[in-house]
C-alpha cells in the first residue's frame, strides 16, 4: 500500500513541478506584451473584400470585429480579398496583385506600408496568396508560411467563413506568440503519462526482481575469490566528428512593383 501511495506521489510531485513552470510562462509571456498605436491613417478602415460574394454580409460583419481585434492585439493590419478573376491565373499574378493592392491602399498599422498582411483568394483558378510586409514578413518562415496557407486551404472550399478566420487567428497567434505556449491540459495529460509508464515499469521490475543472489548459499554469506589479476587486453579509440549547420528562414523576401519589401507564398485549393 505504501508503494501505491509512492508511486502517486510521484505523479503530484510531477504535476506541481510543470504547473509551476506553466505559471512562470504564462507571467513571463504577459509581461512581453505591448501595447500597440496606430500610426498610419491614410489607409482605408476596410478589411474585408469580397468580390467574389465568397461570404454572407453577416460573415463579412463578423470577420471585420475579429480583424479590429486582433490588429490592436498584435499591431498589424490584416487584410482579405476575395476575387473571381481568370487573368490572376499564376503565382506571379498573385504575388503583384496581392503586393500592389496592399501598397496602393497605403496599409501600414504602424505607418504607410508598413507592419501588416493580406491573404488573397482567387476562387476562379483556385489560387491563393498570403503577402506579408514589416515585422509580419520578418516574422514569417518559408515553413509558417506554408503552415497557414496549408491550414486555411484545408477548409476554404466547403467552409470559407471558418477558413478565414483560420488565417486572422492563425496570423494573430504567430505575431501575438500564443502559438508557442502550451496548454495546461497538455502538460497536465504529459505529467499523467510519463506518470503512468514509471509505475508501470515498476511494478513489472519489482516482479521480476531475483530472490536468490551469488552468497544466499555461501557459508557467513560472503563468497571468496581467491586469483585476483587485472589483465590489460588491447586499446582502441573512436574519434567522430560531430557536423553542425545553421540557418534560417526567410519567408520569399521581394520588391513589389511600388518598391515596397514583401514576403509571402503561394498555394492552391
Amino acid at each position: 500500500m505504501k508503494k501505491f501511495f509512492k508511486h502517486f506521489a510521484i505523479l503530484f510531485i510531477i504535476i506541481a513541478i510543470l504547473l509551476v513552470a506553466f505559471i512562470v510562462l504564462s507571467i513571463g509571456s504577459h509581461k512581453k506584451q505591448v501595447v500597440y498605436e496606430r500610426g498610419n491613417n491614410d489607409a482605408p478602415a476596410e478589411r474585408v473584400y469580397d468580390y467574389a460574394d465568397v461570404l454572407s454580409d453577416a460573415e463579412e460583419n463578423n470577420l471585420r470585429k475579429l480583424i479590429a481585434e486582433k490588429e490592436d492585439e498584435i499591431g498589424c493590419d490584416i487584410v482579405l480579398v476575395i476575387i473571381d478573376e481568370p487573368s490572376v491565373d499564376s503565382d506571379y499574378a498573385m504575388m503583384n496583385y496581392a503586393d500592389d493592392f496592399y501598397d496602393q491602399n497605403y496599409y501600414g498599422y504602424n505607418k504607410v506600408h508598413g507592419d501588416g498582411a493580406l491573404y488573397l483568394d482567387n476562387y476562379y483558378i483556385g489560387y491563393c496568396w498570403f503577402s506579408t510586409c514589416g515585422r509580419v514578413m520578418d516574422e514569417y518562415s518559408d515553413y509558417e508560411i506554408n503552415e497557414l496557407i496549408d491550414d486555411v486551404c484545408e477548409d476554404v472550399n466547403y467552409d470559407p467563413y471558418n477558413a478565414y478566420r483560420t488565417y486572422v487567428n492563425s496570423l494573430s497567434n504567430t505575431m501575438s506568440g500564443k502559438e508557442d505556449q502550451i496548454p495546461f491540459g497538455t502538460i497536465l495529460l504529459v505529467a499523467v503519462v510519463v506518470t503512468a509508464i514509471y509505475v508501470i515499469v515498476g511494478i513489472f521490475n519489482n516482479k521480476g526482481k531475483k530472490t536468490t543472489t551469488a552468497s544466499t548459499y555461501v557459508a557467513g554469506g560472503i563468497p571468496l575469490f581467491r586469483d585476483k589479476r587485472d589483465i590489460f587486453v588491447t586499446k582502441h579509440v573512436t574519434k567522430r566528428r560531430i557536423e553542425s549547420s545553421s540557418g534560417g528562414g526567410g519567408g520569399g523576401g521581394h520588391i513589389s512593383s511600388g518598391g515596397i519589401s514583401h514576403g509571402g507564398g503561394g498555394g492552391r485549393h
